[in-house]
């Protein structure tokens, strides 16, 4: 049987997620900040990187070295994506207009949650990737966004021309809620609310064997390993990563858990998960996976933000994928 706390313990890290902030009120495609202390000798790219999500770094280095657009401008000048940043430097960023899309559209059954105008709601199935990489150039949900629009409207660019509309992800074999961006706009806002951690995530995971402690927050930073590139783990030097914890039930040696990241690093909830001994079932990388589970075991249960539009509070939640679910009652545990 797992213990109660009376409180979850403070997030102590999140005062080194506020180092930099948007002192302006600019237009949605413009941002500057003010360079501190704290952010003081990283590398432009890298720190634009930390601070705009719905960005990739990649696409943020073309931004910093077209010096014919001025995308990036360091005290008014043009500086290189690994210029060392210093303190009281004034960084601006104004987004260029939105690339054409070249990705070809894929015919994939969607399941929508909400739609309109501005933004688009999807329950993201397992076993899509969100964005075309390596080895997946035209089976993505990139791709089935934009067969679903291709009469009906148009997805944001600003994040590259292969992430038309992304403005945050779930790893492959992840289900869940996720929001697309229709405009450019709608996608720096929402965008804005992530970084800010103005969002909230609820996801859900079966975890194997049994927590010893029924809530708790992982205080654990995270860092890509050395040996293994495609992998991540805890380590002292890594990025300050933050994930609170419930267990729902246990039942024949695994725990049904609830997780609220506060930060957003990648395999984030996989890691932490790993680093108090029990990895989620079905996890092909942390753990070994079972010929009866297709799929993790994990699910972006439910996502609450602001309409950038309307400024109402939305809240969606997303049903059980099937193999969660078979998963699940086949463990005993009861979703009724």
């Amino acid at each position: 049987m797992c213990v109660f706390l009376q409180e979850l313990p403070y997030f102590s890290s999140l005062s080194l997620l506020r180092e930099a902030k948007l002192n302006l009120q600019l237009p949605d495609s413009h941002f500057r900040f003010y360079i501190s202390d704290s952010s003081a000798d990283k590398r432009l790219d890298v720190f634009l990187t930390e601070k705009l999500e719905g960005f990739s770094r990649s696409q943020l280095q073309k931004y910093i070295q077209n010096n014919k657009t001025s995308a990036v401008l360091v005290n008014t000048g043009n500086k290189k994506p690994n210029y060392h940043l210093k303190r009281g430097d004034i960084v601006e960023i104004n987004i260029p207009e939105p690339e054409d899309v070249s990705l070809l559209p894929l015919k994939i059954d969607l399941d929508v949650l909400y739609e309109d105008r501005d933004l688009l709601v999807v329950n993201k199935p397992p076993g899509i990737p969100v964005h075309p990489s390596a080895g997946h150039r035209n089976d993505t949900l990139v791709n089935a966004l934009l067969y679903y629009l291709q009469k009906s409207g148009s997805l944001s660019n600003i994040g590259g021309e292969k992430r038309p509309g992304i403005i945050h992800r779930l790893d492959k074999d992840t289900a869940g809620v996720m929001v697309i961006a229709k405009n450019n706009p709608s996608h720096l806002n929402i965008a804005r609310q992530f970084a800010q951690r103005k969002t909230k995530k609820i996801y859900e995971a079966i975890l194997k064997g049994r927590l010893t402690m029924c809530e708790g927050t992982i205080d654990r930073p995270i860092i890509r390993s050395a040996r293994q590139r495609k992998k991540f783990t805890v380590g002292e030097t890594g990025r300050p990563s933050v994930t609170g914890y419930r267990v729902i039930d246990s039942k024949n040696d695994s725990s049904w858990v609830e997780f609220k990241p506060v930060t957003g690093r990648t395999h984030q909830l996989r890691v932490h998960a790993l680093s108090l001994g029990h990895p989620i079932v079905g996890d092909p990388i942390y753990a070994r996976r079972s010929n009866s589970v297709p799929f993790l075991a994990l699910v972006a249960r439910s996502l609450a933000f602001t309409h950038p539009e309307t400024g109402k509070l939305l809240k969606f939640t997303a049903p059980y994928p099937a193999h969660f679910k078979d998963l699940g009652i086949s463990l005993g545990y009861n979703f009724e």
